[in-house]
Order: C-alpha cells, then sequence, then structure tokens
C-alpha cells in the first residue's frame, strides 16, 4: 500500500517512530551516564583501594625488594604505579611507565603534600589516566616515607562508551524495522477500513442500497461505519420523500391547471350557453385560488426548510387573541351545518404574548378548515384555557375520526387520510404540516387525538 504523507497511518507511525526514538534517547543518556559515572567511580574506588593496600605493605618494609614487588605486581595489570619518596621523586615505577606520568607526578609535588588517599584525576573524557595518590607512612611513629601514585588508562571506560553506543545503534534499527511493520500493520487495521468508509460514503447518495461497511467492529471506526449507516438510511428516507413529495407537488398542480384549461375552453367557445360560462369562470376563479394557495404553501414549506421562514412577532393580548380566534372560528363554521361552540378563560387580561398573529391565526384556519371538509362533524367546540405554565386551545369536533394507522403521519406534508388524489376530497396535505411548524416556531406544540368519537387538536403556546 502507497503511504501518502498526509495520511493517517503516515502520520500516525511518525509519531510512532518519533516516540520511540525519544523515548530511546532519554533513556540511552540516562543508562550511558549513570553505567559510565558507576564504571569511574568503582575504578576510582579499586585505584584507591590497591594504592591504600601498597602503602600498608611498604609501610612495613620501605626497601628496595617491597618496592621492586610492587612495581612488578602492578606491570602485570592494566594499571599502572610509581612509587615516590617524600620529596616526589620517582624510586619505582611498573614496566612500560609512559612518560606523561611522570611529569604528572612531578607537577603533583608542586602542590604540596596529603595525608590522605587523594584523586588526583577523574576526568576520564578528557584524559588518558585516572589517578589517585596514597602516602606512605610509618606505623610506630610520624615517618612519612613517600607515596604511592596509581593511573588507570580511561581507554576502558571509552570503550565501555562505544560498546553502549553500539547498543544503541543496534536499539534504533530494531526501532525502525518495528516502525516499518507498524507501517504495514496500520494499513490493514486502519486504513483498509478507512478506505472502505470513503468509498461508501461516496456511494451513500448513489447507491444507498449497495452500501457495505464494517459495522461489527467494537471500536471507533465500527461506531463510525454504524453511524454513516444511519445517516445513508436516514438520506434514502429523505431522498425517497422529497422525490414522492415533489411527484405529489406537480399532480396537485397539474390538477387546478386542468380544470383552468378546460373550463376556460368551454368560456371561450362562442356557442356555450351564458349560464355554463358563467359557470366556467367561476370555476376559473376558484381554482385559480386553490392553485395560488398551493403555491403559497408550497413556498412557506420549502422557507420552513431552509430556516429561513421568519415569524413578525408583536406583544399580543391574551384576550385581544382569544377574540380573534372566536371570530376567525365563528366566521368559517357560520357558513356550514355544523354547529360551533367556544368556551373561553380570558380573564387573565394583563397577560401579553410575543407572538406572529397572522401566522396563529393560520395555523387555527388549517385546523378548522380540515374539520369542514373532512370530519363530517355535527359539532365542533373550541377551548381556551391559561394556566401560569402555558395557554392551552382545543378544537374537537364529533365527527368519525382519523384511522389510528394515518394518525402518526397527519403532519407530515402532503399526506392525506383520504388516499384519493382529489384534492376536492382529500385536500393538499400542506396545512397541516405548515400548522405544526409554525407551532413549534413559537416554541408550543401541536398533538393530535382521535378514535372513532371524533377527533382533537390541542395547541400549547408557552405564556411569554
Amino acid at each position: 500500500m502507497t503511504f501518502r504523507r498526509n495520511s493517517l497511518p503516515f502520520r500516525i507511525s511518525l509519531i510512532f517512530l518519533l516516540t520511540t526514538l525519544l523515548i530511546e534517547g532519554v533513556l540511552f543518556l540516562l543508562l550511558y551516564h549513570t553505567l559510565l559515572g558507576e564504571r569511574v567511580v568503582e575504578e576510582i574506588d579499586r585505584l584507591e583501594s590497591r594504592a591504600e593496600s601498597h602503602a600498608s605493605v611498604l609501610a612495613m618494609s620501605f626497601d628496595e625488594e617491597t618496592i621492586g614487588h610492587v612495581a612488578t605486581m602492578e606491570s602485570e595489570t592494566d594499571t599502572k604505579v610509581a612509587i615516590t619518596a617524600p620529596d616526589h621523586s620517582i624510586l619505582q615505577t611498573s614496566n612500560r611507565f609512559p612518560d606523561p606520568l611522570s611529569v604528572l607526578v612531578q607537577t603533583e609535588a608542586d602542590r604540596g603534600d596529603a595525608d590522605v588517599t587523594t584523586i588526583l584525576e577523574d576526568d576520564w573524557e578528557n584524559e588518558p589516566y585516572l589517578a589517585v595518590r596514597t602516602p606512605i607512612d610509618a606505623m610506630e611513629n610520624d615517618t612519612r616515607y613517600g607515596y604511592v601514585y596509581m593511573f588507570l588508562p580511561t581507554e576502558i571506560i571509552h570503550g565501555i562508551s562505544h560498546r553502549l553506543q553500539l547498543r544503541f545503534l543496534y536499539i534504533t534499527g530494531i526501532a525502525l524495522v518495528i516502525t516499518i511493520m507498524t507501517f504495514v500493520l496500520l494499513s490493514r487495521l486502519i486504513s483498509n477500513p478507512i478506505q472502505l468508509l470513503r468509498r461508501a460514503t461516496e456511494d451513500v447518495l448513489t447507491n444507498p442500497e449497495t452500501l457495505t461497511l464494517p459495522t461489527s467492529r467494537e471500536d471507533e471506526i465500527g461506531e463510525l461505519a454504524r453511524s454513516i449507516e444511519v445517516m445513508s438510511l436516514e438520506l434514502d428516507r429523505l431522498r425517497k420523500e422529497r422525490n414522492q413529495f415533489l411527484s405529489d407537488l406537480a399532480h396537485e398542480i397539474k390538477t387546478p391547471l386542468t380544470y383552468l384549461q378546460g373550463y376556460a375552453e368551454i368560456a371561450s367557445k362562442p356557442q356555450t350557453p351564458e349560464s355554463l360560462k358563467e359557470q366556467s369562470i367561476q370555476t376559473i376563479l376558484e381554482e385559480s385560488q386553490a392553485l395560488t394557495e398551493l403555491v403559497e404553501n408550497a413556498f412557506q414549506l420549502a422557507q420552513l426548510d431552509e430556516n429561513t421562514f421568519t415569524l413578525h412577532r408583536e406583544p399580543v393580548a391574551v384576550d385581544a387573541l382569544c377574540d380573534d380566534l372566536q371570530r376567525v372560528l365563528t366566521t368559517m363554521f357560520r357558513v356550514t351545518p355544523i354547529a360551533f361552540a367556544s368556551s373561553t378563560d380570558c380573564s387573565s387580561k394583563d397577560v401579553v404574548l410575543q407572538l406572529d398573529r397572522h401566522r396563529i391565526l393560520q395555523v387555527f384556519r388549517s385546523i378548522a378548515h380540515n374539520a369542514i371538509q373532512h370530519s363530517e362533524a355535527r359539532h365542533v367546540r373550541f377551548d381556551m384555557q391559561l394556566t401560569d405554565e402555558a395557554l392551552h386551545f382545543t378544537i374537537q369536533d364529533d365527527g368519525k375520526g382519523i384511522p389510528q394507522e394515518d394518525l402518526p403521519h397527519i403532519f407530515d406534508r402532503l399526506y392525506r387520510v383520504e388516499k384519493s388524489r382529489s384534492r376536492r376530497t382529500g385536500g393538499s396535505g400542506l396545512g397541516l404540516a405548515i400548522a405544526h411548524q409554525i407551532i413549534r416556531l413559537h416554541d408550543g406544540t401541536l398533538t393530535v387525538a382521535s378514535d372513532s368519537s371524533g377527533t382533537m387538536f390541542t395547541i400549547t403556546l408557552p405564556p411569554h
């Protein structure tokens, strides 16, 4: 699989590599300095111990034989030894004693004497030798026979440092191999599901029925896949609803246009009787008004979908709103055989609501029109009650009711309980959908309950 610099596996692997190298670098520095520091301390302690041991032997017998024996012993080790007189003049050294060490002995002589073991050099990084000095003092008196100088080549410690650095390089190489393996692993565990999700999202709008996602995974990718699947189903549902809406809307527009064309042709013929012409013109006016209302409702729904539907809120007193509603509803039912009654509680005249009066009246007109056209009711009752929590309105009829299977869809756009395509019997199916949205924009609720004894619409508006 090809890795791009901006791909997620590449970034994760790069972070993994940098983190690994950073941790290794910190651990190496700590280990490096700790091990070398401890080794230097050990070597200096060993030098001090050997110098003090030789000084003890020489203090018991400070003669040429003992001095030569000590020098011979150190000739077989990595250390160098120099035995000096009290004035720091060299009496004996081990074999292959370097000249620079002789100079160092003379240099230390100029710094004065010391009564205890002294570390002369411990800078292993910059100096070729570690050095200590121990005085040789007689046990029975304060006589000083001289000094024992012990030297250890720092190349031993440098060798340890070199080996540690090589191990660090080995570990770095292993980390690089692990990182490459991580690249491959990430390509399978992350890249492949992500690529599958990418391809699937491209098919969400075109081929949602063939959508295949790793929804069985119990991780974040699985959660994302399930979310995309839910989104795909919702988009598919919305697309079908949109197509159905456009189809129904086209039919609803085509129906009045057909009436308009047909009756216009009738009215335009010279031989058409005058009474039929008047009837045709009246039908044309009615259908034109219906078509205008349908287009206006569709436009309002489009505004609601795009959140561009604006409410012109204004202060409206409760008692004034009650009077408006009673007047509008009474006027609508006056020309019908339906008996209309109302009972409103408008005693709280100081309560003022912030609402769009025109839109609220539109809602009640839609509900009343639904009762007049489709309920087959004989009585309709309008009630209003004001409480501390809300303003409650109910419009109840004693008609045939709404079937229970249609009740959950009563506020869906273009949904009609009458499945007939005729607008004269089924209505446009937009009025209640718009009414429901208007009440929602007022932070209220519009609900419906229905059975064989009738239907009741309940509107609740907040008092503020």
